[in-house]
């Protein structure tokens, strides 16, 4: 009940922190910068950085997990689809429980790798408007990551 409970406080504060500076989105989606700038209104550390394919993200923190924003179809640096992804190594999960997930849960999707690493990713499809849905999309994204780290015992 404590995971439960720090993750549905952190979603309302991270979506009362930002509700109220949406901003318009061009049609083309949003630029990293727009991204690290709209994180940090919700009081998220932000940072844009290189993945170990030297592919440019944005890293960041939330429910205390690590996690990074890849940027998907991009025009001109600004991209319509994002990506937010976390993984653990080390983790003891079986295929059991990451199919009960997978089954049970919508919109946090959640795979395994060889060594023991465990994936959560969740893609969005950014669109013309405001930076509203940017805002829900990082709120849903704290509060599935809150279930997940519960649901998995992580």
């Amino acid at each position: 009940m404590k995971h439960i409970s720090f993750a549905a406080g952190l979603a309302i504060a991270l979506l009362c922190a930002a509700a109220a500076s949406a901003g318009p989105l061009n049609e083309a989606g949003v630029t990293r910068q727009q991204m690290i700038d709209i994180m940090t209104r919700h009081g998220l550390p932000a940072r844009m950085d290189k993945d170990s394919n030297g592919v440019v993200i944005v890293k960041s923190r939330v429910a205390e997990v690590n996690y990074d924003v890849y940027f998907y179809n991009c025009v001109a640096g600004s991209c319509n689809q994002i990506q937010f992804a976390a993984g653990w190594s080390n983790a003891v999960v079986g295929a059991a429980k990451v199919n009960e997930w997978n089954t049970t849960k919508r919109f946090l999707r959640v795979y395994t790798k060889p060594g023991k690493v465990l994936w959560a990713e969740m893609d969005m499809v950014i669109s013309r408007g405001t930076t509203e849905t940017i805002d829900d999309d990082l709120t849903m994204w704290a509060t599935m990551l809150g279930e997940f780290k519960k649901f998995m015992k992580l």
